[in-house]
Protein backbone atom coordinates (compact mmCIF):
# COMPACT_ATOMS: atom_id res chain seq x y z
CA UNK A 1 0.00 0.00 0.00
CA UNK A 2 2.49 2.72 0.46
CA UNK A 3 4.52 1.51 -2.40
CA UNK A 4 1.26 2.17 -4.69
CA UNK A 5 0.88 5.79 -2.86
CA UNK A 6 4.36 6.43 -3.21
CA UNK A 7 4.37 5.86 -6.96
CA UNK A 8 0.99 7.86 -7.14
CA UNK A 9 2.37 10.93 -5.38
CA UNK A 10 5.67 11.03 -8.12
CA UNK A 11 3.28 10.25 -10.81
CA UNK A 12 2.19 13.57 -9.80
CA UNK A 13 4.79 15.62 -8.93
CA UNK A 14 6.30 14.70 -12.33
CA UNK A 15 2.89 15.75 -13.95
CA UNK A 16 2.80 19.12 -12.36
CA UNK A 17 5.70 19.48 -13.16
CA UNK A 18 5.51 19.20 -16.66
CA UNK A 19 2.19 21.57 -16.79
CA UNK A 20 4.38 23.87 -14.93
CA UNK A 21 7.39 24.15 -17.94
CA UNK A 22 4.73 24.05 -20.52
CA UNK A 23 3.09 27.00 -18.59
CA UNK A 24 6.28 29.26 -18.25
CA UNK A 25 7.29 28.20 -21.65
CA UNK A 26 6.23 31.83 -23.38
CA UNK A 27 8.16 33.62 -20.56
CA UNK A 28 11.28 31.55 -21.20
CA UNK A 29 10.97 31.89 -24.52
CA UNK A 30 10.79 35.43 -24.74
CA UNK A 31 13.51 36.24 -22.71
CA UNK A 32 15.86 33.72 -24.84
CA UNK A 33 14.52 36.18 -28.17
CA UNK A 34 15.80 38.89 -26.12
CA UNK A 35 12.25 40.76 -25.90
CA UNK A 36 12.27 43.49 -23.11
CA UNK A 37 10.14 45.96 -21.71
CA UNK A 38 6.42 46.67 -22.30
CA UNK A 39 6.56 43.05 -24.62
CA UNK A 40 7.88 40.79 -21.76
CA UNK A 41 5.10 42.12 -19.49
CA UNK A 42 2.51 41.46 -21.93
CA UNK A 43 4.34 38.14 -22.67
CA UNK A 44 4.69 37.09 -18.98
CA UNK A 45 0.87 38.38 -18.01
CA UNK A 46 -0.83 36.85 -20.94
CA UNK A 47 0.99 33.22 -20.13
CA UNK A 48 0.60 33.77 -16.53
CA UNK A 49 -2.40 34.81 -15.70
CA UNK A 50 -4.42 33.84 -18.88
CA UNK A 51 -2.63 30.58 -19.67
CA UNK A 52 -4.85 28.68 -18.12
CA UNK A 53 -7.27 29.21 -20.72
CA UNK A 54 -4.98 27.97 -23.80
CA UNK A 55 -5.57 31.16 -25.73
CA UNK A 56 -3.81 33.15 -23.27
CA UNK A 57 -0.63 31.07 -23.57
CA UNK A 58 -0.86 31.09 -26.85
CA UNK A 59 -0.92 35.20 -27.29
CA UNK A 60 2.48 34.62 -24.83
CA UNK A 61 3.50 32.60 -27.26
CA UNK A 62 2.90 34.17 -30.16
CA UNK A 63 4.31 37.64 -28.82
CA UNK A 64 7.09 35.61 -26.79
CA UNK A 65 8.76 34.86 -31.04
CA UNK A 66 7.36 38.24 -32.72
CA UNK A 67 10.14 40.24 -33.28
Amino acid sequence: MEFKLAVLIIKYIFAIGIIWIIWMFPAWLARQNKIAGVQMAQVRFSSWVFGWTGIGWLMGLWWAVKK
